[in-house]
């Protein structure tokens, strides 16, 4: 891409180092339609193919969230192909001053970026978020830890499919030592943003929870595995619920909970009573 755009505009868009001088190519291409469009053409197809590159990528791993962020988008793409769009905002004056403070512009060059771009009014309607950027970093920092976290509770719940909220899960260790813990408890972060209630307990315990709750599954580290098969059997009515274990070999069987953690390594489970089911592509 760099050598088609010094071939449009000239090497002197290239810096010493062989990058692109972003400030050689601004002023080349600022306030020239032309230019401008000739520039679009050769960077935004090769961006986009590389955006969904990395969005396969990201499918395949089994992520909840994948996050685009495009300075353009409106202008360039249509935002209705995303589940959710965030718009970071500030008053035009603002925008103009940090544009000369931060970056170095001239007042023409930054009021020509500006005029470039959409109006906040048309994009605000088509936006889901809205983080106002008008006060400090700290601030936008805080309102954008907000916004991230309610995303993160949309992706947990549409993550659970078919389950309702309020279902519970237990989860399920040797006792407080487990060296699998962490796991369960990046598990239940989760699942907590999915809006699904968490018991906590452990194989000798696991019995009289299952006394006084049928949950819909339960999630047991591989050393509480023999434990948590014993009480689930013996629970009256027997094995009144799904029972995964945290396994290093899962067998080929049909997991219906998607039990991939928040914050941890994509974890292996095998079910009991799985065996012979159809492989399903979201075993995790």
């Amino acid at each position: 891409m760099l050598a088609a755009i010094a071939g449009r505009f000239g090497a002197d868009v290239l810096a010493r180092g062989g990058g692109l001088d972003r400030a050689a190519l601004r002023g080349k291409v600022m306030g020239d339609d032309a230019a401008l469009a000739a520039l679009n053409a050769i960077v935004h197809p090769a961006v986009q193919q590389r955006r969904l590159e990395l969005q396969r990528a990201a499918q395949e791993r089994g992520d909840a969230i994948v996050i685009n962020d495009i300075p353009l988008l409106f202008e360039v793409l249509d935002p209705a192909q995303f589940d959710a769009v965030v718009l970071i905002d500030a008053p035009a004056p603002l925008r103009r001053t940090r544009l000369r403070t931060l970056r170095g512009l001239s007042n023409e060059e930054a009021d020509r970026m500006i005029a470039a771009q959409m109006p906040a009014e048309r994009k605000r309607p088509q936006s889901h978020h809205v983080i106002d950027n008008s006060g400090t970093l700290a601030e936008l920092q805080q309102r954008a830890q907000d916004v991230f976290a309610e995303l993160r509770r949309q992706a947990a719940r549409a993550g659970v499919r078919n389950e309702e909220p309020g279902q519970t899960l237990v989860l399920c260790a040797i006792d407080a030592k487990d060296a699998a813990a962490p796991v369960l408890k990046a598990i239940a972060r989760r699942y907590t943003d999915a809006g699904m209630r968490i018991e906590q307990t452990t194989a000798k315990t696991l019995g009289k929870t299952l006394k006084s709750i049928t949950p819909l599954s339960i999630v047991a580290t591989a050393a509480a595995a023999e434990g948590a098969r014993a009480a689930w059997d013996r629970a009256v009515p027997p094995r009144p619920c799904r029972l995964y274990h945290l396994s290093p070999d899962p067998d080929p069987i049909a997991v219906r909970l998607d039990l991939r953690p928040w914050g941890h390594d994509r974890v292996s489970l095998s079910e009991e009573d799985g065996a012979g089911l159809a492989p399903r592509a979201d075993l995790v």
